[in-house]
C-alpha cells in the first residue's frame, strides 16, 4: 500500500486473498498472513522495479480502528452465545488467551466447540456434563464443549488429561471472577 496522509487511504499496489478456515485461530491466521504477505512483498517490489505495478484507489468506506488486545478481553462472559465464545477462544489464541474461574483458580480455555443454540434451564457458566475427554458448559445461548485447558503452573493440555487429575462435576460453575 502507498503511504498517504490518512489511515489506510493510500493507493493499493497489490493485494491477495487468504481463506479463513472454520477452525482458524489467531496463531494459524497470523502464520497464513505472514506467508502470504512475504510472497506478495517480493512480487510487489519486482513489479515496482520493472514498472508493471498498477496503483488502485481504495474505496471510500471508513477504516475501523482496532483497539489493542488486553488480557481482560479474554475473561469469558458465559452469558454470551456459545458460537461467540468459541470465536473469542480461537481469536485470542495464543495471546492473550481466554480464561474463566473455577474452584478459586484461573482456568485458561484454549479449545472449545459450540454445540447448537438455545438456552437451557441452567445458569450460564454451569457445567452440564462431564465425559472422559471433555465437559460441556451452559452459555447464554447454546452449549460449549471444552476440549483443551490450562491450569496455573501447568502446561496446556487436552481436557481428558485435565479430567484425569481433577474432579469436575455437573453443577460446577465457571465464572468471570
Amino acid at each position: 500500500m502507498q503511504m498517504d496522509e490518512g489511515l489506510d487511504t493510500g493507493d493499493m499496489i497489490m493485494k491477495t486473498e487468504v481463506s479463513v478456515a472454520a477452525d482458524e485461530t489467531g496463531e494459524s491466521l497470523h502464520d497464513k498472513l505472514a506467508a502470504a504477505g512475504a510472497k506478495l512483498c517480493v512480487e510487489t517490489l519486482k513489479a515496482l522495479e520493472d514498472g508493471t505495478a498498477v496503483h488502485e484507489k481504495q474505496g471510500e468506506s471508513p477504516t475501523a480502528y482496532a483497539k489493542m488486545l488486553t488480557k481482560e478481553l479474554g475473561n469469558i462472559d458465559w452469558t454470551q452465545p456459545a458460537v461467540k465464545i468459541e470465536r473469542l477462544i480461537r481469536g485470542l489464541d495464543p495471546w492473550p488467551g481466554t480464561y474463566s474461574h473455577w474452584n478459586g483458580k484461573v482456568m485458561k480455555i484454549w479449545k472449545a466447540k459450540a454445540e447448537g443454540s438455545g438456552g437451557g434451564d441452567s445458569q450460564p457458566g454451569t457445567v452440564l456434563s462431564v465425559g472422559k475427554n471433555d465437559f460441556t458448559v451452559q452459555t447464554g445461548d447454546g452449549i460449549l464443549r471444552i476440549l483443551e485447558v490450562q491450569m496455573p503452573g501447568k502446561k496446556r493440555m487436552d481436557t481428558g488429561a485435565f479430567l484425569r487429575g481433577n474432579t469436575m462435576e455437573p453443577g460446577n460453575l465457571l465464572t468471570q471472577e
